[in-house]
């Protein structure tokens, strides 16, 4: 005959929860521990949290030692974001208990969720000391590993699965978990192999992006761009890969296909700053002006803050003569503690057009730091100062210049002039 959980458990299957909740009121009743205790686990893995908390609750009013239960109570407040609540359960689970090593893994997946890492890889380790050929440790040790920046850890971890036989956990390709691991400590020819070997006939999404990046980075640009756009043909919605591609079209030259690309790329994903900079700048490097103030303007109304699409629209209103509309591009940036140095020198050059000489001077002084070893930079700089009589300034600026070129006659001539007129 069927039990009460069972027919509870049938009744949800045929999706009759009139039913269900009467045979689960029975089943509290009605059926031994045993088995509400499996009711309780497979009505936690079918989402129904709070019967499975009820049953957890009655066990251990019965029987105050059933950490089992325990440990439902707290994956139901975890759940539920009751972290205190949760905390407080797994706290209660003895250390000589049967799900001792299970209430660690879940209190460090609480802790990591908690951003305190330090603690979650504690709660693992003790675990792992514990059933130290678990590989469900080796796993979740390893994702935290790399998610810490600690690549070469996370590197051995994955090695242990994958010398233990398991190249897939919880469906994640270990192996391309390993070649992540081996990019982020440098190993890039190593995990170049490993996704070169997974992407060779089928290959996922997330596979196809990490080796067209890693191509990227390793400057083999035309492998980059195959890759990148197979991942393109596979899955057009994977908006990541637009950036990379561009940028890789940028470098081989193909400065068509590169705007192209950043144009197709935004229609995915708009709120993507970099490509509208670098679908810009392919715009530009074409001569296609115009599209590249698009671009800009339509970046801007997404991000109106945004500091690198500020510079190069302002870069192209200086080239058109529009000093005015550089000084309203630039001056709110400007002041900005990690404003880029050449938003000052572009507020320079446009203040000193406009006849603004006093901001101009105090831009030229605020770029000066950080630019002193452009000779460009300071050609413009000396001509200000020059025109100003600021002889002080002036004399420290040529010596700069000349020690970045120190062939150049004309300014040599200079500072001798001025040196003379000190005698």
């Amino acid at each position: 005959m069927m039990s009460f959980s069972e027919q509870m458990l049938q009744d949800l299957d045929e999706q009759d929860l009139t039913a269900a909740q009467r045979d689960f009121a029975q089943a509290l009743v009605q059926d031994d521990d045993e088995t509400l205790f499996s009711l309780a686990e497979e009505l936690q893995a079918l989402g129904f949290d709070q019967e499975a908390a009820q049953i957890a609750r009655q066990l251990i009013k019965k029987y105050p030692d059933a950490d089992e239960a325990r440990l439902i109570l707290a994956e139901v407040a975890i759940d539920d974001d009751q972290t205190d609540q949760a905390l407080t359960w797994l706290n209660q689970i003895s250390p000589d208990s049967p799900v001792y090593p299970q209430s660690l893994v879940t209190a460090a997946d609480l802790y990591q969720t908690l951003n305190l890492l330090e603690v979650s890889e504690q709660k693992l380790l003790t675990a792992k000391r514990l059933l130290p050929d678990e590989p469900a440790l080796d796993f979740g040790l390893g994702e935290l590993s790399a998610s810490m920046g600690r690549y070469q850890e996370a590197t051995s971890y994955y090695q242990q699965l994958l010398a233990a036989g398991h190249d897939y956990w919880a469906q994640v390709s270990i192996k391309q978990r390993l070649a992540e691991a081996l990019s982020g400590s440098g190993e890039y020819e190593q995990a170049l192999a490993i996704l070169e070997e997974l992407t060779k006939n089928l290959a996922t999404d997330d596979q196809l992006f990490q080796l067209g990046v890693l191509y990227h980075n390793l400057h083999q640009e035309e492998q980059a761009v195959a890759t990148l756009t197979r991942l393109q043909q596979q899955n057009a919605d994977y908006s990541a890969l637009y950036e990379p591609l561009v940028a890789s079209e940028q470098a081989l030259d193909q400065l068509e296909a590169a705007l192209q690309t950043a144009q197709v790329g935004l229609g995915y994903d708009e709120f993507n700053l970099n490509l509208y900079r670098l679908g810009a700048e392919a715009a530009l490097a074409l001569g296609k002006t115009t599209v590249a103030q698009q671009l800009l303007e339509q970046g801007l109304r997404v991000d109106p803050d945004a500091q690198a699409l500020r510079l190069l629209l302002a870069t192209v209103k200086g080239q058109q003569g529009d000093d005015q509309a550089v000084v309203e591009l630039l001056e709110p940036i400007a002041t900005a503690e990690q404003a880029d140095p050449q938003v000052n020198w572009q507020l320079a050059v446009a203040y000193d057009h406009l006849d603004q000489v006093p901001a101009a001077k105090d831009a030229f002084f605020a770029a000066y730091p950080n630019l002193k070893t452009n000779p460009d930079f300071m050609r413009q700089f000396i001509a200000l100062l020059q025109a100003e009589a600021q002889i002080p300034a002036l004399r420290q600026a040529l010596k700069q210049y000349l020690s970045l070129v120190p062939d150049d006659a004309d300014y040599t001539a200079l500072l001798l002039e001025l040196e003379n007129d000190d005698h």
